[in-house]
């Protein structure tokens, strides 16, 4: 069923259709939405041509408008996607603003990285609790020192993904201190941390390519968790930062 709901003054007037009637196009045989209307609401006729007209430049009608803002990708290689909606082509994009980021490298990252598994705000609060019940863990937050330092989620340590990098003086000594060990044909993890990682959000790349430099370099998969929401969605769900 379709509602339309108008005030006048201190009346609301509250359209009911049959579902085979349709107020946007032309009146099907026996569809009296209008006249229903008329018997219960002055100057209806108004009110119900500015609803359609709101309605009619809303996202349903923006496919027939030429688009003047600029298309960001949504990721490396898809710019859009074309569906339909009711009647109606509709086109899905990214929407820009005067300071959106690019993308490559600010895409839309993917839910899953290989046999990693992905976790929300709630397996988040789970691991904090376990690590810090059994010093068993690291909350790792792989933005710059910058960014960390500006906010982050509490327990979590700093390390940049740069640190990470083949070309990082720091990744010897990150890699031993996550539990790594220095063999002829790269490291060998014996022992190493079980990690939960993030970064900003799900569209800025810093922890997932934490997270696969780290498999290139051989650390366990099944010792790794990857929030890809990361800080955007901690702040979303009104979760403490410091």
């Amino acid at each position: 069923m379709i509602k339309i709901v108008t005030t006048i003054t201190s009346i609301t007037c509250l359209l009911i259709a049959d579902i085979g009637c349709n107020i946007l196009t032309d009146k099907k045989q026996g569809c009296q939405e209008k006249s229903i209307i008329n018997k219960t609401c002055p100057n209806s006729n108004l009110l119900i041509q500015n609803e359609i007209d709101s309605f009619s430049g809303s996202s349903l009608n923006k496919s027939k408008k030429k688009i003047e803002h600029k298309r960001i990708n949504i990721t490396k290689r898809l710019l859009f996607v074309d569906t339909q909606h009711l009647d109606y082509n509709i086109t899905i994009e990214r929407i820009s603003t005067p300071n959106a980021p690019s993308c490559p490298p600010f895409c839309i990252e993917p839910i899953k990285i290989d046999k990693i598994k992905t976790v929300g705000e709630l397996e988040v609060l789970s691991f904090i609790q376990e690590v810090t019940k059994n010093r068993d863990g690291l909350l790792i937050d792989v933005r710059k020192n910058s960014k960390y330092r500006e906010e982050t989620i509490p327990s979590a340590i700093n390390l940049p993904y740069e640190m990470l990098t083949n070309s990082s003086p720091y990744q010897k000594e990150v890699l031993k201190t996550l539990g790594a060990r220095k063999i002829k044909r790269g490291w060998l993890f014996k022992n190493p941390q079980r990690l939960l990682i993030f970064g900003a959000s799900s569209f800025s790349p810093e922890a997932s390519k934490a997270v696969k430099q780290l498999l290139k370099l051989g650390y366990p998969s099944n010792k790794i968790l990857y929030y890809r929401g990361g800080i955007l969605s901690w702040k979303a769900a009104g979760l403490t930062l410091i």
